[in-house]
């Protein structure tokens, strides 16, 4: 029977009841972590772009004799580099935000410190996650800009227009299914880390069926949380966010079969019907009987 909205909120707030303060630590260390590395590319990307010969704000290569073309390409590279340093390493993070809050859902030990889970636990994998991710985003990201570029080049704007605007909803309905769908396989890799990314996501694929639309009614029944947090100046979103994570783990948990299991003391008598509580003496004694 598959545990309803309501009980699987009142699960989350059982768990983080005393350990708050843990789950507020974490998802502060990460956003400390994401704030300084998004300043120190914010810095990076404005210092090269001075040293390449940009003007900030326009976007206009400047001729210098003392720039060269190779300085240029390299300036690109390096920012290319920073960019996805710095997403592999936020991305990274995510596990052992995930691992933080399963580890209290689950009443085991937890400590701010789980969120470089990822780091210790498989890093290749997650990093190799990270950049499928980034890839496809980028394929995906193609088409618009081509489209984008054709609105300023031809004297045909509207149909640019139009086609990007058709293939942003296609593109905006197929990442809302796939999200849905694929939502789990994070979970799954973090419960056991010795499953790969595609069995991962064939498990998600399979514990989906039939619960898409409950997990995006889940999903959007925080909106009224997400909005208060938001109008506390994201304050209130520190202790939003742990009860929108350990929600989506019990969720997670409800999703996995139950398996029922008979007893020890319990044996089954095949000369009748259902089970019976016995020791294997008497077991032997009821096997010995001719059948009636």
């Amino acid at each position: 029977m598959k545990t309803g909205r309501a009980e699987l909120k009142r699960r989350a707030r059982q768990a983080l009841r005393g350990h708050y303060g843990t789950a507020i630590g974490g998802y502060l260390l990460y956003m400390v972590i994401y704030g300084l590395l998004f300043g120190a590319f914010e810095v990076a990307l404005f210092v090269m772009l001075i040293a390449g010969g940009f003007v900030a704000g326009e976007g206009l290569f400047l001729s210098s004799s003392s720039f060269e073309e190779g300085m240029f390409i390299a300036v690109l590279i390096v920012i290319l580099f920073l960019f996805i340093a710095m997403f592999l390493i936020i991305y990274m993070l995510m596990p052992g935000l995930i691992r933080l809050h399963m580890n209290i859902c689950k009443g085991e030990p937890a400590a701010a410190t789980d969120l470089f889970w990822g780091f210790r636990n498989k890093p290749g994998k997650f990093a190799g996650i990270a950049l499928l991710l980034l890839l496809i985003s980028i394929l995906c990201s193609i088409p618009s800009t081509i489209l984008s570029m054709a609105r300023v080049l031809t004297p045909y704007k509207i149909f640019p227009v139009i086609f990007n605007s058709v293939y942003m909803l296609i593109l905006w309905g197929i990442s809302i299914y796939a999200s849905l769908t694929f939502s789990m396989f994070l979970f799954i890799l973090v419960e056991d880390r010795e499953k790969g990314l595609i069995q991962a996501l064939k498990e998600s694929r399979d514990m989906m069926i039939g619960n898409r639309m409950r997990f995006l009614g889940l999903s959007l029944s925080f909106l009224g949380w997400i909005c208060l947090g938001m109008m506390s100046f994201g304050i209130g979103m520190l202790w939003i966010t742990p009860y929108m994570t350990c929600t989506t783990i019990y969720f997670y948990l409800d999703l996995q079969p139950q398996i029922e299991t008979i007893p020890p003391q319990t044996a089954w008598n095949p000369y009748m019907e259902g089970y019976k509580e016995t020791g294997r003496e008497q077991v032997v004694e009821d096997m010995k009987q001719p059948l009636q």
